[in-house]
């Protein structure tokens, strides 16, 4: 099977895709740390430092640089066996991103039970919140500034970088409108890492409720407003 005929199936399957009976409980026993932000931010260094078992995602993109195939995420191009692991509903959930690109995770993913982290994307955090889990914590992750974040990035000026920016704009939207979300300033690695672990344990944080992330979240939305109406 190739690709696009893999992208045409799966776009088929997911309307009314459901998780298996064993994998829903499963996800009964895990909490998962939910996490957005923007591309650039830190989420996944964040994670991978945090101590918290991490959800690596399967996904059809290619490999980027600096990313390691089963740690980052299951790079596939198997695509007649993914197929058959969706099938079988062997998949938490999966999406197809802006470029038509598969992004899924698997139940044996998870750890068998307790505390969970993954980075999600804004609009799809309703799904995961019906799933089933026994709980699910948002956290957002902001850069100290809009021109610290733009120079974060600089280096990634691709192809990808406009959708980027406007799906940037769209979850900072959605988790500014949204009850439970926390947010981490990503300034200083090691304190941003040590505010999520705190979440993680469910234990009280200096800045209850990331107020101080909030205050930045509302200026890069600003900012990206006023860019994208230029």
């Amino acid at each position: 099977m190739d690709k696009q005929t893999f992208i045409n199936k799966v776009t088929e399957l997911q309307a009314n895709y459901q998780p298996n009976s064993a994998v829903k409980a499963h996800l009964a026993r895990v909490d998962l740390i939910a996490v957005v932000g923007a591309t650039g931010v830190g989420k996944t260094s964040i994670m991978m430092q945090s101590g918290v078992p991490y959800v690596p995602s399967d996904v059809t993109r290619p490999i980027r640089e600096g990313e390691k195939n089963g740690v980052d995420c299951n790079f596939r191009n198997d695509y007649d066996q993914l197929l058959q692991e969706i099938e079988r509903g062997d998949f938490v959930q999966f999406l197809l991103n802006h470029n038509g690109e598969f992004y899924g995770t698997k139940g044996t993913a998870y750890p068998p039970e307790g505390v969970s982290t993954m980075a999600v994307i804004a609009s799809a955090l309703p799904k995961f919140e019906q799933l089933g889990f026994r709980k699910v914590v948002p956290v957002y992750i902001v850069p100290p500034s809009y021109d610290e974040w733009m120079r974060r990035i600089g280096t990634h000026h691709d192809a990808d970088l406009d959708k980027r920016l406007v799906e940037a704009k769209t979850s900072l939207e959605t988790a500014l409108a949204a009850d439970g979300f926390s947010f981490i300033v990503n300034d200083k690695l090691e304190e941003a890492v040590e505010h999520f672990r705190l979440l993680a344990k469910n234990e009280p944080v200096a800045d209850n409720g990331g107020q101080a992330g909030r205050i930045v979240a509302e200026q890069l939305l600003a900012e990206l407003t006023a860019l994208q109406n230029c």
